[in-house]
């Protein structure tokens, strides 16, 4: 994880959410309001402390996304917010069922049995397509996620915490 980022758009979109000021955010995570104008501009960029305090504090699933995918240096999935996406929560339905339903179909074509020493140019191939179409799946079901949160006012964080027993029961998690 970085220990640093700019996150000035990230930042502004919190902002322009309108139920947080530049000043409220400040006194929330307790630095300067200067420092807040400073990050929101990009003229100093937030720290990892002070970032991972702002998505504890402020559930905006957008925001959280938005901080997430630059702390992580492009691990997590990034807001879809192309020209070829439509914000609307029956339009993420969509691709993600779409990318899904592609991503299920690479998973039954590709074999993992053999050693990964042993594949060949086209089955490594088959490795990486199988990668790309879970990975679209990923990023379309991390934005359906994100999308349901905001028209519907579920927490994604708060379902996580109620699942975490039934993963845990499950022996999925330690």
């Amino acid at each position: 994880m970085k220990r640093s980022a700019k996150v000035g758009s990230a930042l502004n979109r919190l902002l322009e959410g309108g139920e947080e000021t530049g000043e409220r955010i400040a006194l929330d995570l307790n630095v300067s309001p200067q420092l807040i104008s400073h990050i929101k501009n990009d003229r100093r960029t937030m720290q990892s402390d002070i970032a991972k305090e702002s998505i504890t504090l402020y559930d905006n699933p957008e925001y959280t996304m938005d901080i997430l995918y630059e702390f992580s240096g492009g691990m997590t999935s990034p807001v879809l917010r192309g020209k070829n996406i439509e914000q609307h929560r029956l339009a993420f339905k969509a691709n993600a069922a779409r990318e899904i339903e592609e991503g299920l179909e690479m998973i039954k074509k590709v074999c993992l049995a053999k050693p990964p020493s042993t594949l060949d140019a086209y089955e490594k191939e088959s490795v990486l397509t199988m990668m790309d179409e879970l990975l679209d799946a990923r990023i379309h079901i991390d934005n359906l996620l994100m999308q349901v949160q905001i028209e519907y006012k579920v927490s994604i964080k708060e379902r996580i915490k109620s699942l975490i027993p039934r993963w845990k029961a499950k022996g999925w998690l330690a």
